[in-house]
């Protein structure tokens, strides 16, 4: 199946993310949907290895900031392993315990919401990183065990959680959800991707019925964008001309309370030239 389209378009709840592909000029992308997958992959070459890690990288990176995005996250969460209780060096261990916890809290508090990505340490121990909605457990204020003074990290107090006895914890409270899911998946790179003990297994908890964004792909005319500034731009300099020229542009937009596009005032472009593309066009980068 193939489509033809300039512009992915991304809906959320009370947001869009517009993908512009090509320059000014409208030009249109005939992508296929589905990569065909070797029967081998031992048959890969480094580079094809190499590539198909970032590619793999980059669509789990999107999927994750879509559910955080798309859904009611509330506490983000960090989960570390006391290795007198459990393995830390051994991702599939510390998994299970990770899974027999949250089942756990499930009985406990009923239903909510959950999404946890483990971390490797260089010294080789996982830690998980995670966000959950609509779970209320019991908070008390973290201090320093030096000063007794309230630990705060960018003006947003941190707490410790009682539920948690397999190691230390930290939580906050999710104050932008933009900024917890860059946090949470800036460790996902293709060397993440790698890692033995992750390697074709499972890498991420995520509970069920998820919301997802509404995903179009569209045709959008030279002049639909021309009121918004996009956040990020690839491209490339023009060797005649010596001008950047842009490859991809994304617009993050606000949806005001009749559900037309609006954009804050003062957003900044950060430029970046092209690197190796992802699948579906944008740079591995973003």
């Amino acid at each position: 199946m193939s489509r033809i389209y300039n512009a992915k378009i991304e809906v959320f709840d009370d947001k869009i993310i517009v993908t512009k592909y090509g320059n000014y000029k409208v030009k249109p992308r005939k992508t296929e949907f589905g990569s065909p997958k070797l029967d081998n992959e031992e048959k890969e070459t480094k580079e094809q290895r190499e590539k198909r890690r970032s590619r793999q990288a980059f669509r789990m990176k999107r999927k994750i900031k879509n559910y955080i995005l798309a859904n009611d996250f509330d506490l983000f969460w960090t989960l570390t392993l006391d290795d007198t209780k459990v393995n830390a060096y051994d991702f599939q261990l510390a998994r299970k315990e990770l899974q027999k916890w949250l089942k756990y809290q499930r009985e406990k508090y009923g239903r909510f919401d959950y999404l946890f990505l483990p971390e490797a340490h260089k010294s080789g121990r996982f830690h998980f990183h995670g966000v959950t909605g609509q779970m209320f457990p019991i908070l008390t204020e973290a201090r320093s065990a030096k000063t007794g003074r309230l630990l705060k990290k960018k003006g947003l107090q941190i707490y410790n959680a009682e539920n948690w006895s397999n190691g230390f914890n930290t939580v906050s409270k999710i104050a932008s959800k933009d900024k917890a899911s860059n946090y949470i998946t800036k460790y996902i790179t293709k060397d993440f991707m790698q890692i033995p003990r992750l390697y074709k297994q499972p890498s991420y908890l995520v509970s069920r019925g998820l919301k997802s964004p509404n995903i179009l792909y569209e045709i959008l005319n030279e002049t639909k964008l021309d009121e918004f500034v996009p956040s990020f731009v690839v491209g490339e300099v023009d060797a005649d001309s010596n001008k950047f020229k842009p490859n991809i542009s994304i617009f993050y937009l606000n949806l005001d309370k009749n559900g037309n596009p609006c954009q804050e005032k003062g957003i900044e472009t950060f430029l970046k030239l092209k690197q190796e593309k992802s699948p579906d066009g944008n740079q591995d980068s973003l």
